[in-house]
């Protein structure tokens, strides 16, 4: 990881450049579920947005869509990596 100042991560290319995580859950089952950002990458492409509004038009919930609900209800985190996985170069669980 270069050291590029002012940080940014607002694509998902720059976010697996960074190797940091994503979760969403979902607010209406309360399902959560931690995201591959790689495989967002390969599926969405690394210039995607990664900003709430950007991922909800991409990501939904399967159970709660299955159920008939609204399934766009979702709350979105980021996770950091820890200095021992700087270190060993782990993404985020």
């Amino acid at each position: 990881m270069s050291n590029k100042y002012p940080f940014v991560e607002d694509t998902l290319g720059k976010k697996l450049e960074a190797g940091t995580g994503l979760s969403v859950n979902c607010l209406t089952c309360k399902r959560r579920a931690v995201l591959g950002v790689a495989e967002l990458v390969s599926r969405l492409g690394p210039d995607q947005p990664c900003l709430h509004w950007d991922l909800i038009k991409a990501i939904f919930c399967h159970e709660c869509r299955a159920a008939g609900r609204d399934d766009r209800n979702l709350q979105f985190t980021n996770h950091a990596m820890t200095p021992e996985q700087r270190k060993s170069r782990t993404p985020c669980p």
